[in-house]
């Protein structure tokens, strides 16, 4: 095998995949060269299992293509990645994953971020396919991506670190990402975009599938929580209906932001807004599942110190920001509630009770402290030096200290 397709399940790679299947002319290659890759994260669309296996997996057992589920074991790389599935008769689609994105996000008390590097991605897809490609299909030479439209900078990447012959799932509107990728051209790495030169777009995939599988909206690809789902008007009225169908997702995608903003009062899933307000919105009875499902989840006390430290060269730019995690104590709801009250005063500016201890100052370096009862799971973390920074740093004028 000399060709691999990472499948992400979407839209675009599905269309692509689906015509090297229905079309041998639509290939250079025979499909015993082809090897179909596809990373679990854990977290995909339930739905979207559901028509890969009623409608691909049947398809890769008749062509006898070899598909290999992969993912990863742990959150260090040193565990490597787990082979879920790997043969030319795949039975399952194994969307629940090893290690999940999910166990990631909850670990740090976090959500995914729209900004800067898609880091999810890079690890939990780019790194797990590499990891196998490397120790399985080292022959390989040509690799597809049915990259979408926020995937630039990984595709970017890939163009540039990969050698052969690479082949990318771009749209024919898309060809500014396709000039990116191709200035990394070299003798020994061409890249090949075959829906461009197919002259096709979204809705020529989504139309090819309808008429070789009969469903007429296969699904975006993405995490159930995914932010960039919700950053337009439209990615969020498509994702609130697939929350109608997934209520359940919906709950769990409440569940981790609230962790995050009990937290970080800035950790809101929509680019720092609250995924909950929408949801109280627009889907009331979905928030009301939530606060049943938040009364009887396991909580924890944490105790928050977050420390900004400023550039070198402009002391009034942010040079970093890190924070010192620690839980405290773990028991129901009410009686990490009871322990926080014992702690001071509560402040439930923002809708989430804390004890503040000492409040971010105007000026750098910035530093607050406070204790908070949320969603247990998150675990104590600070980097090494996390003491002696936080020392070592002035109160700024603005901050105000508050002891019990």
């Amino acid at each position: 095998m000399n060709v691999v397709l990472s499948y992400g399940l979407g839209v675009d790679s599905t269309a692509l995949l689906l015509r090297w299947l229905e079309e041998p002319d639509s290939r250079d290659f025979d499909l015993d060269q082809l090897l179909v890759a596809t990373a679990m994260t854990g977290d995909e669309w339930p739905r979207t299992g559901e028509l890969v296996e009623e409608h691909i997996l049947p398809r890769l057992r008749e062509a006898g293509l070899f598909f290999a589920q992969v993912a990863r074991r742990g959150p260090s790389n040193t565990e490597g990645a787990a082979v879920l599935e790997a043969n030319d008769a795949p039975q399952d689609l194994h969307i629940e994953g090893a290690y999940t994105l999910k166990e990631e996000l909850t670990a740090a008390g976090t959500v995914p971020q729209t900004a800067g590097k898609r880091l999810c991605s890079l690890k939990f897809k780019g790194w797990p396919i590499d990891t196998y490609l490397r120790n399985h299909a080292p022959q390989a030479t040509r690799h597809a991506f049915g990259y979408e439209k926020t995937e630039l900078a990984r595709a970017e990447r890939c163009a540039n670190h990969m050698r052969g012959r690479l082949v990318f799932g771009y749209e024919k509107s898309e060809h500014l990402r396709a000039r990116k990728a191709q200035k990394f051209d070299e003798p020994r790495r061409l890249a090949e975009f075959p829906l461009i030169e197919w002259g096709w777009d979204r809705h020529d995939c989504q139309r090819y599938i309808h008429e070789v599988t009969g469903v007429p909206d296969w699904p975006k690809s993405a995490c159930v929580y995914c932010p960039f789902a919700l950053t337009s008007i439209a990615g969020r009225e498509r994702t609130l209906q697939r929350y109608d169908t997934s209520p359940e997702s919906a709950v769990e995608t409440l569940l981790l932001e609230w962790r995050a903003l009990c937290l970080n009062s800035r950790a809101g899933l929509i680019a720092g807004n609250r995924f909950m307000s929408l949801i109280g919105e627009r889907r009331p009875e979905i928030a009301t599942i939530f606060q049943e499902r938040l009364a009887s989840e396991p909580h924890a006390l944490y105790r928050v110190r977050r420390l900004w430290r400023p550039q070198r060269k402009d002391p009034e730019k942010v040079a970093n920001a890190s924070r010192d995690l620690q839980v405290l104590a773990t028991g129901t709801r009410a009686s990490c509630r009871e322990r926080l009250t014992e702690q001071g005063p509560l402040d439930a500016g923002d809708g989430i009770e804390r004890v503040f201890r000492l409040r971010r100052g105007a000026d750098l370096p910035a530093r607050e402290h406070f204790f908070v009862a949320g969603p247990a799971g998150a675990r104590s973390k600070a980097l090494p030096s996390f003491d002696s920074w936080w020392s070592a740093a002035d109160d700024p004028p603005a901050a105000v200290e508050r002891r019990p």
